[in-house]
This record gives C-alpha cells, structure tokens and sequence, in this order.
C-alpha cells in the first residue's frame, strides 16, 4: 500500500529544510568574513614587523641621525607607506600600501619617557587598514656602547 503526504506535512519539511540552509548560509557568511580579517590581520603584522626592521637597519647606519628623528615636542609621526622620512606627518586617510592598497603605515618615534639621554628611542609601528582594524608592533631601540 501507498503512503502518501499531506500538504501540511509536505509544507512543514519544506520550512525546516529551509531553516537549516539559511542557517548554514549565515554560518559560512561569518566564517568567510573572520577568514578576511583574519588575512589582513597577517599582511598588517608582515608590514608592521617591515617596518620595524626597516627601523632597525637605519637605526645601525646612523645613530646620531636617527635620534634627531624625534621632534623636541616628544614625539614625531611618518607616514611610511614607502619607507622614507622625506615628509613627516600621519598618513590620514591614504591607504596606499599593498595590492590593492589597502593599508597604511605609521611610524612614531619617541624619546623614551623615562630616559632623559638620547640612548633610548620608543618606536611605534601601527598598520591599519579600511575596514578600521589595525595592527601595533612596539620596540625600543638602544644605542650600543
């Protein structure tokens, strides 16, 4: 013998079916989005610690040049997109950095506060990107007797 379904049985498998896929939707919509940031989260550390060894070689070719970096007024901000000092000054809103650009560097470079001698310099890496996300890397740089 046949069994056949009812309308209201067929219509109530139907909803659940489509409860569960727009479940799943949702889940895979988050897990996809946390998988971006996660990714810029990785780019932005790469171009943050960049940026701390670009620091580093400069601060060994030229000690006496590098602590004059930092303004009288305590600290001092680059935008260092492309890694120079030519013009200090925050980036703004220019995310010039990686393909596409989505990034932007900023480097600050402070005196250490508890240190009156120049031997200590406070840097600050701090990679950002559109989305409003940023990444921070910090180190101090000591001159070597």
């Amino acid at each position: 013998m046949k069994k056949s379904f009812s309308l209201i049985e067929v219509l109530v498998f139907v909803s659940i079916l489509a409860l569960f896929f727009v479940a799943a939707m949702a889940v895979v919509t988050y897990s996809l989005r946390t998988m971006k940031t996660n990714e810029y989260k990785i780019l932005a550390s790469h171009y943050a610690e960049e940026g701390i060894e670009w620091l580093r070689g400069h601060k060994e070719d030229d000690w006496s040049v590098f602590t004059t970096l930092d303004s009288s007024a305590g600290s001092t901000v680059f935008c260092a997109n492309m890694l120079d000092f030519s013009s200090p000054g925050p980036c703004g809103e220019t995310y010039a950095l990686g393909t596409p650009p989505l990034f932007k560097r900023e480097i600050t470079i402070e005196n250490v506060p508890d240190s009156t001698s120049p031997d200590y310099i406070n840097a600050t890496v701090s990679v950002s990107w559109s989305e409003g996300l940023d990444v921070t890397v910090n180190t101090i740089f000591k001159l070597l007797e």
